[in-house]
């Protein structure tokens, strides 16, 4: 399957913010007025909303190791690109490998995301921490 040049934003976008945690690199790929409606509460609109996120999933996720993002899939259409992945991690404390199951969707605009939402297994991730 060929990636174009959408599909390379996405990618990109895993594997330097949510592989590396480059938080720096977040508006190389989202634009300013982005809005990611993946976001508990209501500040969901710009850059320092979505810096605010993943900082609270780097501190939330801090106890995992081991970190592995697959993409399994990516099926654009039009502006909007759907990528189905799984990410694998060791949770330091338990010695467990755990996976999590995500599908996301990104709207793009100029070649920068500018509206996201998402859905991971979290109870299914919770699950293997029992």
């Amino acid at each position: 399957m060929p990636t174009t040049e959408r599909k390379r934003v996405v990618l990109d976008l895993i594997d330097n913010v949510w592989t590396h945690g480059d938080l720096d690199a977040l508006p190389d790929y989202w634009t300013d007025d982005c809005v990611n409606h993946a976001a508990p509460g209501h500040d969901r609109v710009g850059l320092a909303s979505l810096r605010a996120y993943h900082e609270g999933f780097q501190a939330g996720f801090a106890d995992f190791s081991n970190v592995v993002i697959e993409v399994l899939r990516q099926v654009e259409e039009g502006d909007t690109v759907v990528t189905q992945l799984i990410t694998s991690a060791t949770h330091s404390g338990l010695g467990r490998d755990v996976t999590l199951d995500t599908i996301r969707i990104d709207r793009l605009r100029d070649l920068k995301i500018a509206e996201h939402w998402s859905v991971a297994d979290m109870a299914g991730l919770m699950a293997q921490l029992e």
